[in-house]
């Protein structure tokens, strides 16, 4: 099943930074739909609305200093919402789903590289098929991504992670925490802030579907 990072081609993966704990990933194959990245002082102009919003209409941007790379979570990859059938989604045919609640780093910038320490976190729900199908305890697996984008707009950088939600003592709704660290060097005259770091869910076509007509 095809996975979406976003619409346009992308020729070839610049390189890999690992992380402990992820899949590596050979090839992007598609990436972030239409983003001019660039350092912080030249923003998008539409970057307001490829940005998701927590509530009280705050965009899921971590707070960092100037000098840090700019870290966000994508509008359209924020979320991820599994059907019986993904191509006529139901609300009674909702297996379960998954969303980001905030997001949160640090970052310690340094002559030849930026780490950055960042927090995610996660609300998972069971919808009617998951529940239904739910005897003492039921496990869903998502995976997300987080891709670091150079100072020309390539992507240097894509890891794969799986997030794990599990559903016990018959609830409904449960929340997860992610602790990631990524460490970006730095080539002689680059600034850390001219780095940029995005994440989201790993979707297929009718996953990414879905939000964007959920978001209409």
């Amino acid at each position: 099943m095809k996975r979406h990072l976003g619409a346009v081609l992308v020729a070839s993966l610049l390189g890999g930074i690992s992380l402990s704990g992820c899949e590596a990933v050979e090839s992007i194959g598609k990436s972030i739909e239409s983003m001019n990245w660039g350092p912080k002082t030249a923003q998008p102009q539409n970057a307001a609305e490829q940005t998701p919003m927590k509530a009280g209409g705050v965009p899921m941007v971590a707070e960092l200093p100037a000098n840090c790379p700019q870290i966000k979570v994508l509008d359209d990859l924020a979320n991820i919402t599994q059907f019986t059938n993904p191509k006529s989604p139901r609300s009674e045919e909702m297996i379960a789903a998954a969303s980001f609640a905030s997001l949160d780093a640090n970052c310690s910038v340094a002559p030849s590289s930026v780490t950055l320490e960042i927090t995610l976190d996660f609300e998972g729900q069971v919808g009617p098929v998951g529940k239904k199908n739910q005897s003492s305890e039921a496990n869903f697996a998502y995976p997300y991504f987080l891709s670091v984008i150079t100072p020309s707009g390539q992507i240097l950088s894509k890891d794969v992670f799986a997030l794990s939600m599990i559903y016990s003592d018959g609830k409904d709704m449960v929340h997860k925490q992610d602790r990631l660290r990524q460490t970006i060097p730095l080539m002689a005259g680059q600034a850390a802030n001219q780095y940029q770091i995005v994440i989201g869910f790993q979707l297929s076509e009718d996953e990414l579907a879905y939000n964007r007509a959920s978001a209409k």
